[in-house]
């Protein structure tokens, strides 16, 4: 159960910050880019409405993140494990090698 919620909040959150970093990159390109202009700074103090991150990035992010939660949820696997021996690798009584080994135990027919 623990597992699905660590890959559920991956799967969310995960493309959600690549996508914030791949953003961040995208504008200290454009802010270096338009330092080079070397126009004067002019210091504009008016009070501005603050910005929220637009719709398009916001769609974007969710549209990802469910995909990737989805993905991740559907290839998690919860049937058991086959029971299975390792026989390693060694010399037989002959002296030859002899490479290591993993048997799979057989069911046994249900009577």
């Amino acid at each position: 159960m623990m597992r699905y919620f660590f890959f559920t909040l991956l799967g969310f959150f995960g493309p959600a910050l690549l996508m914030l970093f791949l953003r961040l990159i995208w504008f200290r390109i454009r802010y270096q880019w338009l330092a080079q202009r070397n126009e004067p700074e002019i210091i504009d103090i008016t009070p501005k409405h603050s910005h929220f991150p637009s719709r398009l990035f916001i769609l974007a992010w969710i549209a990802l993140s469910l995909t990737c939660t989805g993905f991740l949820i559907w290839t998690m696997d919860d049937s058991p494990a086959i029971k299975k021996t390792y026989i390693p690798a060694h010399i037989d009584a002959q002296g030859n090698f002899v490479p290591g080994v993993v048997l799979e135990k057989q069911k046994q027919p249900q009577e």
